[in-house]
């Protein structure tokens, strides 16, 4: 269970950070506030406490920083960054200390909006691993930016560079989005507790990403 929730906290550690931020606390206090929080669940016999509900774990999630949050005593609860329970990645908070600021009206929508980012970069990465198990990693990094929208290159121009057609190409195209959308399937399957909140959270969770 403490392996379980270690790569939990790895995983789903910045949407709560960006919550916080919203909630005007500074970086160091956000970042001390995340490690407690996790390293609370930890060291508490938590995992017996939870019943299996009909929400999404996001909410879940946030409702339980929240509540931790009331419930310390910040004198006797703080955690330090860097302490006992290095919990948390820290060396990557840095990379997030902008998300708190947008175009989200409340806390909470910023941490659904790095929720919904959070996901899709897991299932990123899981994809990455898959093909780079397979020996494709040069088609998904040149094909990535078909997926986030960022450097996307001409078909004819990745043709070239991989040695091969710009039909093939196309037909990689085809094929490496749709297994993104599996892989992402998975990720917010995880999420959820039941198969049919799927559909439902995949929709909210996409429309976030879009600005909608």
């Amino acid at each position: 269970a403490p392996a379980a929730w270690e790569r939990l906290a790895c995983s789903y550690w910045k949407p709560l950070y960006v919550f916080l931020r919203r909630k005007e606390l500074d970086h160091d206090a956000a970042a001390d506030a995340i490690q407690g929080f996790f390293a609370h669940l930890l060291n508490r016999d938590f995992l017996r406490s939870i019943e299996r509900g009909n929400g999404q774990f996001r909410s879940f999630l946030l409702t339980s920083l929240q509540n931790w949050r009331t419930d310390q005593h910040r004198a006797a609860t703080a955690q330090k960054r860097g302490g006992n329970s290095p919990v948390i990645p820290l060396h990557e908070i840095d990379d997030v200390t902008g998300d708190h600021h947008g175009a989200a009206n409340s806390a909470e929508e910023a941490f659904d909006r790095r929720w919904a980012r959070t996901l899709f970069d897991n299932a990123l990465e899981s994809l990455h691993e898959r093909l780079r198990n397979r020996g494709r990693e040069a088609h998904f990094l040149k094909l990535r930016g078909l997926l986030t929208g960022e450097g996307a290159e001409p078909y004819a121009n990745i043709a070239t560079d991989l040695g091969t057609t710009e039909s093939a190409v196309q037909q990689a195209a085809l094929e490496l989005r749709r297994e993104f959308g599996n892989v992402l399937r998975q990720e917010i399957r995880r999420t959820v507790t039941a198969e049919s909140q799927v559909d439902g959270e995949i929709r909210y969770l996409l429309g976030l990403l879009r600005g909608r």
